[in-house]
């Protein structure tokens, strides 16, 4: 049995970079909202009482090879407190190409609800090594009130979080 030890692995003088064999972890980037319950005070992300997309979050990663995937986690907090039904809709974006929507991303008849939104998936976007690739959470309501996303208030707040991985092909 033989033993490899090393101290530092770096690319020829070339090269920024090692080449990582494919599926292994390249880079995580976090957008990260913590969350507070101690009575610091926190604003909402997004107060939404519209129809139009908002944005709500975003963050960017710049891959550090061609043609990466991106494992993208968005992670949030909705609060409604409303007094008719109200639906919500969201789109995720990479730049601006709509890679996830969701006509039917909540449903809340009349009074209040607070619930956290998860949308986890692998995103291809066939980039170039280099490239900036900014991830987008957008979400807009339908009805006659409004839906505080990454909520907030005198009291403390919700975490919120954008979680980018580079895995290479």
């Amino acid at each position: 049995m033989s033993t490899l030890s090393v101290d530092t692995i770096q690319g020829q003088t070339t090269a920024a970079n090692v080449k990582m064999p494919a599926g292994h972890v390249v880079q995580v980037v976090q957008y990260y909202r913590r969350g507070q319950q101690d009575g610091t005070a926190v604003s909402n992300l997004a107060v939404i009482t519209t129809n139009s997309l908002t944005d709500v979050m975003s963050k960017a990663i710049t891959t550090k090879f061609a043609n990466s995937l991106i494992h993208v986690k968005m992670t949030i907090v909705i609060y409604e407190n409303t007094g008719a039904a109200l639906r919500s809709k969201i789109k995720i974006l990479r730049n601006t190409t709509e890679i996830d929507g969701d006509v039917y991303a909540g449903y809340h008849p009349a009074g209040s609800l607070m619930q956290t939104k998860s949308y986890e998936f692998i995103d291809t976007p066939s980039a170039a090594a280099g490239t900036a690739l900014t991830y987008k959470l957008q979400a807009a309501e339908t009805g006659s009130s409004s839906a505080c996303w990454g909520y907030g208030d005198s009291g403390g707040g919700t975490s919120a979080s954008i979680v980018l991985t580079e895995i290479a092909q």
